[in-house]
């Protein structure tokens, strides 16, 4: 068989391997981005996991408000994105 002929093979070979790479990369962005709360969060704990640490005593009252605090402020930022991203407006929920 010609060289040339071979070198084909090794870059059609090359660029095929690209390709589907690229669409496993592709893929995963499009679905962690398609449901976000299906992501692990910064700290890796559920308020229901939180919850049950700080009843069992592996929390300290101050770990655990602290812990709550960080939760809620990773799902505002989380609203914001989202909102941003569908150019939608925040609901206009009743002041307290």
């Amino acid at each position: 068989m010609d060289k040339s002929l071979i070198g084909i093979f090794e870059w059609g070979a090359v660029l095929l391997a690209g390709v589907i790479i690229g669409w496993m990369v592709i893929r995963a962005i499009r679905k962690r981005v398609a449901n976000p709360s299906a992501q692990m969060t910064g700290f890796g704990f559920s308020l229901k996991e939180i919850e049950a640490m700080y009843q069992r005593g592996e929390l300290t009252e101050e770990e655990y408000k602290a812990l709550k605090r960080r939760k809620a402020e990773q799902a505002a930022r989380t609203a914001e994105k989202y909102l941003a991203a569908t150019n939608r407006k925040p609901p206009n929920f009743p002041k307290k």
